[in-house]
C-alpha cells in the first residue's frame, strides 16, 4: 500500500509550478436566466453541479471562475478535478501508478492545476478527491464487466464495501468526505502507525488538524512529515511530488496565527532553502513584513516573486495593492496595469488602480479604471456602493 495516500489523499504536487490555467480559452458555460456572469460564484456553482455527469462543463466553468477570481485556489483544485476525470480510462492507469501516464505533458499539465491552488491556500482540502475514487471504480467495474459478463453494478458495489472495510488510509479519506474530520484524524493515526511511507500520511494529517483548529497538533504532524521526507530515498519512485518548502510554509502560516511572527519568518525562510523558486514564500515574508511596516523588505520579496512568477495576475495585484497601501503610487500602477493586462476580467485589480490613479489626482484614469470595475465586478461586489460614489465625484454617470 505504499503508494496509496500518495495516489488518492496525498494529492498532486509535481515538481514545479505549471502556468495555472491551459493555453486554450474555453467558451463561458451557458448560464441559467437572471444569472450574474461576472460573479465567479455562478460558474464555481456550474463546476460543482456538472462535475460527475459532465466534467467538461465543468471543467470549463472552474476555468472561468478561475479567470474571474485568479486567487481562489478552489477554482483551480476544481478544474484539475474535472480534467482528471474527463478520461477514466487514462485516469485509471494515472491512479494505478502508471509512470508513462503521470509523467506525461497532459498529466503533470493537469496536476500542475492543483500544485497552483496550494501556492494560493496550502490548507486547501480534498474535499473533491472522492470523485476520482468513484470514477476509477467505476471504470474498474465496466472493464470486469467486460471480460466476465457480470454486472458493473454489482462489481461496483463489491469493490466499495471492500474499500469501507480496508486499509485505514482509505478509510480516512471516506470518513474526511463524510465530515467525519475525528474519525478521519484516527484513522490517519492507525494508517501512520502501519506504514513506511509516513511522510504523505503525516502531512494530511496535519493538513486536517488545522482544519478543526487543532493548531498545535498540526505543527507536531508536518514536523514529522518534513522528518520523513528528508529521509526518504531520494532515488526513491515518488508517485506525486511532496514538497518541503510546502510543508514549512504551512508551518510558518500556523506559527503566524499563534502570533509567533518570528518562528514564521524563520519557516518562510526553511521554504526557500528547500526551493528557491517557491514564490509564495516570498509573499508570505512580504505580508510579514507589511504588518510590521518594513518597506524595504515588502519591495524586495515582492520583486522576488513577481521574477519567479512574472505572468501571474494574483501577484501583480498583491504587490500592487501593497505598493499603493505605502503610497509607492508610481510602483503600485505599474504592478497594477500588468495585472490588469494578465487578466483583465479581474474586476478588483481595475478598483485598485482607480484607487492609484485617483491618489495620484489623476481623474480621467481613474474614472476610466472605476468603470471598468463597474461593468467587470459582480452584483454582489461589497465595493460596488464605494465605486458609484468614486465614479460620481469624479465626473461619470451617476
Amino acid at each position: 500500500m505504499k503508494t496509496i495516500l500518495r495516489i488518492v489523499v496525498g494529492l498532486a504536487l509535481v515538481a514545479g509550478i505549471a502556468p495555472a490555467q491551459a493555453p486554450r480559452q474555453p467558451d463561458r458555460p451557458r448560464l441559467p436566466n437572471g444569472a450574474d456572469r461576472n460573479d465567479p460564484w455562478t460558474y464555481y456553482r456550474i463546476g460543482q453541479s456538472s462535475l460527475a455527469r459532465d466534467p467538461d462543463k465543468a471543467a470549463d466553468a472552474y476555468y472561468w471562475a478561475a479567470r474571474l477570481n485568479p486567487v481562489w485556489a478552489e477554482a483551480y483544485y476544481g478544474r484539475r478535478v474535472a480534467l482528471l476525470l474527463h478520461d477514466r480510462r487514462r485516469l485509471t492507469q494515472y491512479f494505478r501508478g502508471d509512470r508513462r501516464v503521470i509523467q506525461s505533458a497532459e498529466a503533470m499539465g493537469i496536476d500542475s492545476l492543483y500544485l497552483y491552488a496550494l501556492t494560493l491556500n496550502p490548507f486547501l482540502g480534498p474535499q473533491l478527491d472522492h470523485l476520482i475514487l468513484e470514477a476509477v471504480i467505476q471504470e474498474l467495474s465496466s472493464q470486469a464487466a467486460n471480460r466476465s459478463g457480470a454486472s458493473a453494478s454489482e462489481i461496483a458495489f463489491a469493490l466499495e464495501r471492500s474499500l469501507s472495510e480496508g486499509p485505514p488510509e482509505w478509510r480516512a479519506m471516506m470518513a474526511y468526505r463524510n465530515g467525519k474530520y475525528d474519525d478521519a484524524l484516527s484513522l490517519y493515526a492507525k494508517a501512520i502507525a502501519q506504514s513506511k511511507d509516513k511522510a504523505g500520511l503525516l502531512s494530511e494529517r496535519g493538513r486536517l488538524f488545522y482544519q478543526v483548529g487543532q493548531h498545535d497538533s498540526a505543527l507536531v504532524s508536518l514536523a514529522q512529515a518534513l522528518v520523513e521526507m528528508r529521509k526518504a530515498d531520494k532515488n526513491d519512485f515518488v508517485f506525486l511530488y511532496q514538497s518541503k518548502a510546502l510543508m514549512e510554509e504551512r508551518i510558518g502560516l500556523i506559527q503566524s496565527i499563534k502570533g509567533d511572527k518570528a518562528a514564521a519568518r524563520d519557516a518562510f525562510g526553511r521554504a526557500l532553502q528547500e526551493d528557491l523558486s517557491y514564490f509564495p514564500a516570498h509573499v508570505q515574508l512580504a505580508f510579514l513584513a507589511l504588518e510590521s511596516g518594513d518597506t524595504a523588505t515588502v519591495i524586495n520579496e515582492m520583486d522576488l516573486a513577481v521574477q519567479i512568477k512574472p505572468d501571474d495576475a494574483g501577484i501583480r495585484f498583491q504587490y500592487g495593492y501593497a505598493l499603493g497601501g505605502l503610497n509607492r503610487l508610481s510602483e503600485a500602477e505599474v504592478q497594477l496595469k500588468k495585472a490588469v493586462e494578465l487578466d483583465p476580467d479581474f474586476a478588483v485589480s481595475h478598483f485598485v488602480l482607480a484607487e492609484v490613479y485617483e491618489a495620484g489626482r489623476r481623474k480621467a484614469e481613474a474614472l476610466k479604471e472605476i468603470e471598468a470595475f463597474l461593468a467587470l465586478s459582480a452584483a454582489n461586489d461589497t465595493r460596488r456602493e464605494e465605486a458609484n460614489q468614486m465614479a460620481a465625484l469624479l465626473g461619470g454617470p451617476q
